[in-house]
């Protein structure tokens, strides 16, 4: 089959699904390029330095705290009738409580924690950052249980809200960077708890009375995920927190920060895949017949991906300097170099994006983790082997591009492998 027939074999609804999805990502995404600008504006360099470390501090933190509920939930909840509404309210219990507990063990060592990366501001500032967080996985328990239970529209539009219309209002409310973090947790979480009450039980496909998957079932495959969950969103984090930590807090630590944005913005078009893809593969791999079409559609989503990311990362390449001075001011002409350089691990992550779906699918949970974590171990290595060489930020982002790379050939490789086994 040619390129062309195998993209017929892609459903309408899932192409509409795909497309809203990826239109709330890049409205949210956008939003938060523009709150670059605005914190760069009012807090200056420090401020932004601030801004970013927050950010990086909650992107590292939440997957523990999630418990890899997000991805149980796409797994498991479309293969539920009669217990989706019950099993989105236990995830969501089960997450303020950690959320809770998580807020008040930091708040205990805030002082610590400011210290440690350079926050102004001591205990207050880290019970700011700590309750974004919590507001942060509120919302996305809430709308990965929604995404679960077919619900994509209110799913995308908890997602433009909390993390696209709340940061902004937020901003506007505030005068200090770290009241507009503590607010727009609050207001996070109220969002993700009024998104929870509208999840309804699901209608039934058929008459078969297989038994439904419990909380436990969920906790457990999340559990066994969570080494993994943890590593991803390290990827991006690390080069900003261990700039933060070298450099106590300084700027340099905002242009790993805005790089990583960057390759997060590319990446935003393949990694909305998982939550459209995710739930329709669990349920079509788990059916009879072969679908030797969506096979191979799959197996040739990575390169296609690779050659996609490659076009705006040219871009971001040939202007960044337009880029930076626009965005940030005049006064971050430091950060050209670095994004420059930090941007090209947006073409092998999004190989792996591409193949991420069907590896969650038809792959055990360790082999995710142990992916994950073994090249997040890469970049470590090679991150701190190059602090000899290179200064703070060079260092930290050639860990990342020699991570991404590891990543992205290694997830091809075994999608494909995946994709060839006999249906089961």
């Amino acid at each position: 089959m040619n390129l062309r027939s195998l993209l017929r074999t892609v459903p309408a609804a899932v192409r509409r699904d795909y497309g809203a999805t990826l239109v709330v990502q890049f409205a949210v995404l956008g939003i938060g390029l523009y709150l670059f600008h605005l914190v760069a504006e009012r807090g200056g360099v420090d401020g932004f330095a601030f801004y970013q470390i927050a950010r990086s501090m909650v992107s590292t933190v939440q997957p523990a705290l999630l418990l890899g509920l997000g991805v149980s939930l796409y797994r498991f909840l479309p293969r539920t009738v009669h217990t989706t509404r019950r099993l989105a309210w236990q995830a969501l219990a089960i997450e303020a409580v950690m959320v809770t507990a998580a807020t008040l063990a930091g708040a205990a060592a805030g002082d610590q924690i400011a210290a440690l990366l350079g926050l102004p501001g001591g205990r207050s500032a880290t019970i700011a950052v700590l309750i974004m967080l919590g507001g942060n996985c509120l919302c996305t328990v809430a709308l990965t249980a929604l995404r679960g239970a077919g619900r994509v529209a209110a799913s995308n539009l908890v997602s433009g809200i909390g993390f696209g219309v709340i940061p902004l209002v937020t901003f506007a409310a505030t005068d200090r960077i770290a009241d507009f973090v503590l607010l727009q947790g609050l207001a996070t979480a109220v969002v993700g708890i009024a998104a929870t009450l509208t999840i309804r039980r699901r209608p039934a496909r058929s008459t078969a009375t297989a038994p439904e998957p419990g909380i436990t079932t969920l906790i457990a495959y999340g559990i066994r995920r969570m080494p993994g969950e943890l590593a991803l969103p390290a990827f991006y984090t690390l080069p900003t927190l261990a700039v933060a930590m070298r450099t106590r807090g300084g700027p340099e630590a905002g242009y790993a920060g805005f790089t990583t944005s960057a390759v997060t913005l590319i990446c935003s078009v393949f990694a909305m895949l998982t939550p459209v893809l995710m739930p329709r593969l669990s349920r079509l791999f788990h059916s009879e017949g072969e679908h030797r079409g969506e096979r191979r559609l799959l197996a040739l989503l990575p390169w296609l991906a690779a050659v996609v990311a490659a076009l705006p990362t040219g871009v971001i390449v040939l202007f960044a300097p337009a880029m930076v001075h626009g965005f940030l001011g005049d006064g971050f002409t430091a950060a050209v170099p670095v994004l420059r350089l930090g941007v090209l691990a947006a073409i092998p992550l999004a190989m792996f994006y591409t193949a991420r779906p069907v590896l969650d699918v038809l792959s055990e949970a360790k082999v995710m983790s142990r992916l994950l974590v073994a090249c997040l171990l890469v970049e470590v290595v090679v991150a701190v082997a190059g602090r000899g060489l290179f200064i703070a930020p060079y260092a930290a982002i050639i860990g990342l591009l020699s991570a991404a790379t590891a990543l992205g050939l290694i997830a091809t490789w075994l999608s494909t492998r995946a994709l060839r086994r006999p249906p089961s």
